[in-house]
């Protein structure tokens, strides 16, 4: 703090001498002082046409500020995270992998989708209010919290950075470089390239001319930003089921579960007795078990019917068929098309 302070009452007497300050910096380099300390000092004082130096209102930090701040970064981060996400979606529908047997995930789609919905609208929003508060008092942009975010943000993507390259030449090395890993990498490279260049050039021009000032390129950073979030939820909306179709495969999933626990109650049931239940009632005799479950929508019981053996049919009315699905849900048992469907099956031990 001593050194600070010296430095600072050196730069206040030669300012007040009408020393140029690009004189007084070259001789502070000169004594041993780093770049960065002059600027600082000399970024004190405005360069005001006045009789003796006029110094700058210091960077302060109210809660307000620091919120806001942690409010942008927070939802830059996520922005950033789920857009991504989107983008592999597209690109794992676009270029299919024999490997993952044809899955995709619209459970983590929608979620991207909702966070995108609501965090991308609160950093534009949070962003445009820290520019309006810098615009009107330039001091408020030296915030330590700012700082010290941006600076991690830089670390950031410089990490992500240094990764997706990593990867890039280990696949190469592999003999694993196909068109499907180079597009998910150049999607890493390019959101965490375009976030590190952005604030580094923030910082930069901050440097050079020594005290807080506007963004430069900000407008282009939040419109390339803006558009690239709009297609990829205009493609994801496309993409996806609508609302009341989702809530169709919901009750016919219910129908899949409900079946699962009666085959699993029959199986209990033909254990304890060697013998298969007359009907579904019979298993409501069973200690402990719970009510029998019925359609979700309609509230008809499921059907029921004992053949030859240990061998016994369990049928639901479905809305739609698993025809669409991925392949590993088309392969499971339990897969059905659309209408009244009845599935066999075989009484066994309950296994523990």
């Amino acid at each position: 703090m001593a050194a600070e302070e010296e430095l600072s009452g050196f730069v206040r007497e030669a300012l007040a001498k009408g020393l140029p300050r690009a004189q007084i910096e070259e001789v502070l380099l000169k004594a041993g002082w780093e770049p960065e300390q002059v600027r600082g000092a000399l970024a004190a004082f405005a360069g005001l046409d006045f009789p003796i130096p006029v110094p700058r209102p210091k960077p302060y930090l109210p809660a307000r500020e620091a919120f806001l701040y942690l409010v942008l970064f927070t939802t830059l981060y996520l922005s950033a995270y789920h857009l991504g996400s989107l983008l592999f979606q597209f690109v794992e529908r676009a270029l299919p992998d024999p490997v993952d047997l044809g899955l995709h995930f619209p459970e983590a789609t929608r979620w991207s989708v909702s966070f995108l919905i609501i965090a991308f609208p609160v950093f534009l929003y949070t962003a445009r209010t820290l520019a309006k508060a810098a615009a009107h008092a330039p001091g408020k942009r030296g915030s330590k919290v700012r700082k010290w975010l941006t600076y991690l943000t830089l670390f950031l993507a410089a990490g992500t950075l240094v990764g997706d390259c990593t990867a890039l030449v280990f696949n190469l090395l592999s003999g694993e470089l196909t068109l499907r890993f180079i597009l998910k990498a150049a999607i890493v490279g390019m959101l965490a390239g375009g976030i590190f260049s952005h604030y580094l050039r923030d910082l930069r021009r901050e440097e050079q001319e020594g005290h807080p000032s506007p963004p430069t390129g900000g407008r282009l950073f939040i419109w390339v930003g803006s558009g690239a979030v709009a297609l990829s939820l205009i493609g994801s909306l496309l993409l996806l089921d609508s609302p009341s179709q989702e809530r169709v495969h919901r009750l016919d999933a219910r129908r899949v579960e409900d079946l699962r626990l009666l085959a699993g109650a029959v199986d209990l049931h033909w254990s304890r007795g060697n013998a298969l239940p007359l009907s579904l009632d019979d298993l409501t005799l069973e200690p402990g078990y719970p009510p029998l479950p019925a359609d979700p929508e309609t509230g008809s019981p499921y059907e029921y019917r004992a053949l030859a053996g240990d061998r016994y049919e369990l049928c639901a009315g479905f809305a739609c068929g698993t025809d669409a699905e991925p392949l590993e849900t088309r392969r499971d048992f339990w897969a059905h098309g659309t209408g009244r469907q009845c599935f066999q099956l075989e009484a066994k031990k309950p296994t523990r």
